[in-house]
């Protein structure tokens, strides 16, 4: 009795009022951070000069052949000087063993009585699979096994399909660099150190010299699936130029911001569907409530006078992301390299904990929601195990300076415990506390009926009237950009009505991990097929 009397009278009004401030901040986060973005949008960044910082913009590959035409043209026709900048497209040796070791598997595969596109997934790009599985089981038996060996052989790799596009390529536009990293293990950060130990054969033919040059250059880096707005790298050095002149040094990080507003595949059908444009909606949000929300934060704190004592108190932890990640060359040679696995959340963590300068860029950079669950769940499981242990980033730079105390190291580490402990435990315990209103009484539950419809219907409603907004904000580089289909009426209402359940998608990565970590079963974390 007592229990139940403490958690209807004391627990389930802090934790409505919790949802219900959650809520505001949400609302009051998006709508400000989508303004500033469609405000800056709508003005074009100073183009810069012979003088202005090095950019190298880093394309990692695996398994992108079908892509990578596009991507490469999106990036090579950025507006810059050809002379200060590169597109580096850098291909690895671990597509080449995998295919290798898929070919052994080919009579495996024709030997299922009808293939799908799923089981042929990561064997060929992913717009191939449906028209390959199509193909082989209209053959006959005694013909599958050759035909899908042709099919295999005639397709190109990554490495061949860029190796084509640098040989190709005219002089118009920034020029490509193709490099190959043979097969030392790491995921996309060891692609991406991969360059970095090569900067003086990529940049030296532009008349770039590190001991002069390395202060002013700086590491973009992006997914193969990204279409950029042509402003970028413009934006990128109005960026680092305004905000050396606000405060004598330049930013260790500009973060781009990623909208997931291209619309190259559809969603599946059914709850399935509903779901993932649930969550696109939901990665929408988080990219502008919190990602750029604690990132025009950390500059407000770092270029203004405040009291050491609110500084401390305010600054959040950065989520690098790493579609837009621009990353200052010194500062990363600090560091020691892109950290594995999570190359974007590791070094944005890393940042944080030294108090490093960080600054939001002015433009956007569209790349593709997921479409499929499995890709999902591995993704929000990797970023929950990478996130959860700011401990080890502590550790990990604790030998370096920084501008932060002791304290405010420590309270960034716990508050990323507490943000990791919301995320697994959050959602369940609020949706008890509102379930517990109708007991608690009436002014509990107008808390949990106002907590809910903010956080869930009225966010998701203005988020989607945003999107068009601000996906017709960004300049591309040729006359049109897929966007993600505009929902339908019907679709709209689903998405509204669904809204208060969307936490929960987000919690089948960490806890599916979880759990097959508990029945020993190894977590594998494959790339995402697109």
């Amino acid at each position: 009795m007592m229990m139940a009397e403490l958690w209807l009278h004391y627990a389930v009004p802090i934790l409505l009022a919790l949802l219900l401030a959650r809520g505001l901040w949400a609302l009051v986060a998006v709508e400000l951070c989508a303004r500033w973005l469609l405000d800056n949008a709508r003005r074009a960044p100073v183009a810069a000069d012979e003088d202005g910082p090095w950019l190298v913009v880093l394309l990692p590959m695996l398994r992108e052949q079908a892509l990578a035409p596009e991507t490469v043209a999106a990036f090579t026709a950025l507006e810059y000087p050809r002379e200060r900048a590169v597109v580096v497209a850098i291909t690895t040796e671990r597509e080449e063993n995998a295919r290798r070791r898929d070919r052994d598997r080919l009579p495996e595969l024709v030997a299922i009585s009808r293939l799908t596109e799923a089981q042929l997934r990561g064997t060929f790009p992913r717009a191939r699979c449906g028209d390959v599985a199509d193909e082989v089981n209209a053959a006959p038996k005694e013909k599958r096994l050759p035909l899908l060996t042709e099919l295999y052989d005639a397709e190109p790799t990554t490495r061949e399909t860029v190796a084509a596009l640098a040989e190709e390529q005219i002089a118009v536009g920034l020029r490509l660099v193709h490099l190959h990293q043979p097969d030392t293990g790491g995921r996309k950060a060891g692609q991406l150190n991969y360059a970095v130990d090569h900067l003086d054969e990529i940049l030296s033919p532009l008349g770039w010299h590190d001991d002069n040059g390395a202060d002013n250059t700086f590491l973009c880096v992006y997914d193969a699936d990204a279409i950029p707005d042509v402003r970028t790298l413009n934006s990128f050095a109005e960026t680092a130029t305004r905000h050396r002149a606000l405060t004598g040094r330049p930013p260790s990080l500009i973060q781009q911001q990623r909208l997931p507003l291209l619309g190259r595949r559809p969603f599946p059908p059914g709850a399935t569907g509903l779901f993932l444009a649930g969550e696109w909606l939901y990665q929408l949000r988080r990219s502008l409530g919190i990602e750029l929300a604690r990132i025009r934060l950390t500059q407000w704190l770092t270029t203004t006078q405040v009291p050491s004592t609110i500084r401390t108190l305010l600054r959040p932890m950065i989520y690098g992301v790493g579609c837009g990640m621009t990353v200052h060359l010194p500062t990363l040679r600090t560091l020691g390299g892109f950290p594995e696995p999570m190359e974007d959340l590791g070094t944005g963590h890393r940042l944080s904990l030294l108090g490093a300068d960080i600054a939001p860029a002015t433009v956007t950079v569209l790349d593709e929601p997921y479409t499929e669950p499995r890709g999902l769940t591995n993704l929000h499981a990797l970023a929950f195990l990478t996130s959860a242990r700011p401990d080890r980033h502590a550790s990990a730079v604790a030998h370096l300076p920084s501008a932060l105390t002791r304290i405010g190291k420590a309270l960034l580490v716990f508050r990323e415990w507490a943000d990791e402990v919301a995320w697994v435990a959050g959602a369940p315990l609020i949706a008890t506390a509102v379930v517990s209103a109708y007991w608690a009484g009436p002014l509990c539950s107008a808390l949990a009926l106002t907590g809910v419809l903010l956080h869930g219907p009225v966010l998701t409603a203005r988020i989607i009237r945003l999107a068009p907004a601000l996906h017709a904000a960004v300049v591309p580089y040729k006359s049109r950009i897929a966007a993600t289909p505009s929902p339908t009426r019907g679709r709209r209402a689903a998405l509204v009505a669904s809204s208060p359940a969307q936490p929960f998608i987000r919690l089948a990565g960490p806890w599916r991990m979880f759990f097959r970590r508990i029945t020993g079963h190894a977590t594998a974390f494959g790339k995402t097929e697109r």
